[in-house]
């Protein structure tokens, strides 16, 4: 396409001018609510967009709506009781996985190139898994979440989904360049180059392989993984030592902030679904002492990938240790709740 713009006289915006996107309902959208798939609509609707909705207009991209997602991410299945239930494209008797499930689903079944998630825990990486197509949660603070219901969140950031790795490359810098977090770049920080992109060899490339990790996962994804890894060379593997530990401290971390993050819906708790009020039960229990804990795990995980990037480029794994499970008539009516699949996700 040449470009909306292009064609009122002036020149294309970007790559993206005239092409339409989908934006999780977690972000700020002008004319918008920011419901965060709850049953209630929220009251207000957005006078202004948030960064990303703002970089995307810039851009020239269409905005064409909001995607839908499992209710306030409390969930990595994507059922919706409220506002509905996206299916998986491939079998509509499968989950999508959330809980970004709207944005995988609008992306994998060609209703739009690409969409605009949130990934916490796996919200952007699962959908994406179970529906084919990629992902990607980029490194904290790329993508700015101001105006954005994970504004003060250290753990979860702003991400695309798209039908592959280039289209997920290319609309990630165009938007970094555009929306980088104020709060963590300085105005001047250097712009996200897009080198090599079409560059399709992974020579003098060391890819790192934990097998352990790998184990727990289902027989047919490890089946899968196995043929894949042994086309690949330079692979070689390593040892993740603080790993185990450094998955607590995460969901720690995203527990505690969750719970943080959604205080200011705190009169609002009645009007959730019983499951999502459930999990938030849980969550609130968390304590400071676990946190402050979790948060120097955190900082021990990150000098353990110092240590093992100095050994390999890329680190490679299956996506989901899991494969999508059915959706049952009752999940439909009342959601549901499975925290052991969501921990093997």
């Amino acid at each position: 396409s040449s470009g909306i713009n292009a064609e009122y006289g002036g020149s294309p915006l970007s790559v993206l001018d005239g092409v339409p996107v989908g934006i999780k309902e977690e972000l700020d959208v002008l004319g918008f609510r920011t419901n965060c798939g709850r049953k209630v609509p929220s009251e207000v609707i957005n006078s202004k967009d948030g960064d990303i909705a703002a970089a995307l207009r810039s851009l020239g991209a269409i905005i064409i709506g909001m995607t839908n997602m499992h209710e306030m991410g409390m969930g990595i299945t994507g059922i919706n009781p409220n506002t509905g239930t996206p299916r998986n494209p491939y079998n509509d008797g499968k989950v999508t996985g959330g809980s970004s499930s709207g944005s995988a689903a609008a992306v994998a079944s060609g209703l739009i190139p690409f969409a605009i998630g949130t990934d916490g825990g796996g919200s952007i990486r699962i959908p994406s898994s179970f529906c084919g197509v990629c992902g990607l949660k980029p490194t904290f603070g790329l993508f700015s979440s101001v105006g954005s219901a994970i504004t003060k969140s250290t753990v979860a950031s702003v991400g695309v989904i798209a039908n592959n790795i280039a289209d997920v490359a290319l609309v990630t810098c165009l938007i970094a360049n555009h929306a980088l977090d104020p709060r963590f770049f300085c105005p001047s920080a250097d712009k996200v180059p897009l080198h090599g992109i079409s560059d399709k060899t992974l020579k003098d490339i060391t890819l790192g392989v934990y097998p352990e990790y790998v184990s727990y996962a289902d027989p047919q994804i490890k089946k899968v993984f196995s043929r894949i890894k042994e086309k690949l060379k330079n692979v070689r593997e390593i040892e993740l030592e603080e790993l185990y530990l450094s998955k607590t401290a995460h969901f720690n971390l995203l527990f505690a902030e969750t719970v943080h993050e959604r205080q200011i819906w705190n009169d609002q708790y009645k009007t959730l679904n019983p499951v999502t009020n459930i999990i938030y039960s849980v969550l609130t229990r968390s304590s400071l002492r676990q946190y402050m804990m979790s948060s120097a795990q955190k900082t021990r995980a990150m000098n353990m990938f110092k240590r093992v990037f100095k050994k390999v480029d890329l680190l490679i794994s299956p996506t989901t240790a899991c494969l999508p499970k059915d959706i049952l008539p009752s999940d439909l009516t009342y959601g549901v709740i499975d925290e052991e699949y969501a921990l093997w996700s």
